[in-house]
């Protein structure tokens, strides 16, 4: 299993400086940044005590550092992103969906391989809050996992449901 100690040893590896920050004084609900041409994450003060919420956070936030975002991903968080005209708006809605679920698609490979995955439901580990505990992550990167893993069985021509990987208790 990923902990924290090895995220922060991938990050010292990969020359990524981590810092923490009030991010939240000047963006309200932002736990965290990635800059991939300064290889520097910047994580929420919050996450100091938060150790399950911060790996998930961290992680996402080198996968904003493997995968930069491309050309237009700045619009999207620049003040006149709205004053821009709809097709173009469009067109970068896309392009920080993708870099954003390139991201998360490292972050959750990660901390959640498929085998890994398979193993702890095949062991009877088929309950949301079971599983993030399994793997010491929360429910939403879980969920998130979850919804990869059933894109991925679309892609094959197999249609998964929620209710085939996990009960609803």
């Amino acid at each position: 299993m990923v902990t924290l100690d090895t995220l922060l040893l991938i990050t010292d590896t990969l020359g990524i400086k981590v810092k923490f920050k009030d991010l939240n004084r000047n963006h309200i609900g932002l736990l965290g940044k990635a800059d991939a041409n300064k290889r520097k994450v910047v994580l929420d003060n919050s996450l100091k005590f938060c150790m399950r919420e911060q790996k998930c956070i961290l992680s996402e936030e080198i996968g904003h550092i493997l995968y930069p975002p491309r050309p237009g991903h700045i619009a999207y968080h620049a003040r006149g992103y709205y004053d821009i005209d709809n097709i173009e708006r469009s067109i970068i809605k896309v392009t920080v969906a993708q870099d954003e679920r390139r991201a998360l698609d490292w972050a959750t490979n990660a901390l959640i391989p498929d085998v890994e995955f398979w193993r702890a439901v095949e062991e009877g580990e088929n309950i949301l809050y079971q599983l993030a505990d399994w793997f010491e992550v929360t429910e939403w990167f879980m969920r998130i996992k979850i919804g990869y893993i059933r894109r991925k069985a679309l892609d094959n021509g197999t249609r998964l449901k929620w209710n085939d990987i996990i009960r609803r208790n």
